[in-house]
């Protein structure tokens, strides 16, 4: 198998490539990103090549030999530059997968593999628990908006391509050496919302390369829950260890949160503070029947791991 994996150099992408170095089956890789990623060290089966420039460079011709394309590449507003324009954020996020799904597919490749998120959900207070994949798509801010916008274009080009098989990972908040700044700081920390009891689901960044290495080896078309279990509060996740917690109004959150994120990327995107009043709670059944994969890291074990 040729693997062509785009945001390689990504927090997601630094997990797969040596998940997915280590299959058998795979004997290419080719890491695509505007920055250099680390490829992983050589002696496994497969060969690894990095390619650094823009995807609206991409085309057909560069993905030659490819059968299956793991698209991780998408924007995050905040922080400094035109990621406080919410029309470019979009067309980099939107238009541009689409363009490089569409240069996929004249290029020959078979397969689509598309990171999503478990935010396409909501959350939102009257949200179910636990949501299955055929639960409605209820995005609450841009970014889980911009996850349902590629999904159902890649959907759409599926129907216009039957011969292309189209996977679709929706996992939580993805937590790690690797994961965004302040995923990392609400994990380590002993800060939470004081209306911090709805329950949540992370995932471990090597169960979220287990998953897409799965998904690329098995060839497994559908769309699929991730995430670890159990599912804990915020407020559960602050105290874990008989640690002491601080909670802080949701409000002052609100408030203050949209300040820092106009002065860095670190914040994150303010709308994920609006779901903070909502459970988000995923049945993984799917996930574990079609695609064989049940994570390895519980829930106290990432937060055990971040912590020491």
């Amino acid at each position: 198998m040729h693997i062509a994996v785009t945001g390689a150099a990504g927090c997601v992408g630094q997990a797969l490539l040596p998940a997915l170095a280590r299959e058998p089956a795979i004997l290419r890789i080719l890491a695509l990103d505007r920055t250099p990623p680390a490829l992983p060290p050589p002696g496994g089966a497969a060969v690894c090549e990095a390619r650094v420039g823009d995807l609206t460079r991409l085309r057909p011709e560069d993905l030659g030999g490819v059968d299956t394309l793991v698209h991780l590449a998408f924007q995050l507003m905040g922080g400094h530059g035109r990621r406080h324009d919410r029309a470019w954020v979009r067309q980099q996020n939107v238009a541009l997968s689409d363009q490089v799904f569409r240069t996929a597919i004249a290029a020959g490749v078979r397969h689509l593999v598309f990171l999503s998120s478990a935010a396409v959900y909501g959350p939102w207070p009257d949200s179910p628990q636990p949501l299955t994949e055929d639960h409605p798509t209820r995005p609450r801010f841009p970014y889980a908006e911009d996850k349902v916008a590629v999904e159902q274009a890649l959907r759409a080009l599926a129907r216009e391509h039957p011969e292309c098989r189209v996977t679709i990972l929706r996992p939580p908040a993805i937590v790690g050496p690797h994961a965004h700044p302040l995923l990392l700081q609400i994990a380590r920390g002993r800060f939470y919302p004081a209306a911090g009891e709805q329950p949540v689901q992370i995932l471990w960044e090597d169960d979220a390369a287990a998953a897409i290495a799965r998904s690329v080896t098995t060839r497994t078309q559908g769309t699929f829950n991730l995430g670890a279990e159990p599912a804990w509060s915020l407020r559960a996740m602050a105290h874990h260890q008989r640690r002491w917690g601080v909670p802080v109004p949701l409000g002052l959150i609100r408030a203050l949160h949209p300040l820092a994120w106009r002065l860095s990327a670190r914040a994150g995107d303010p709308g994920w503070v609006r779901g903070l009043d909502g459970p988000l709670v995923l049945d993984c059944t799917r996930a574990r029947e079609q695609l064989g994969w049940t994570p390895r890291v519980s829930t106290a074990a990432c937060l055990e791991r971040l912590r020491h």
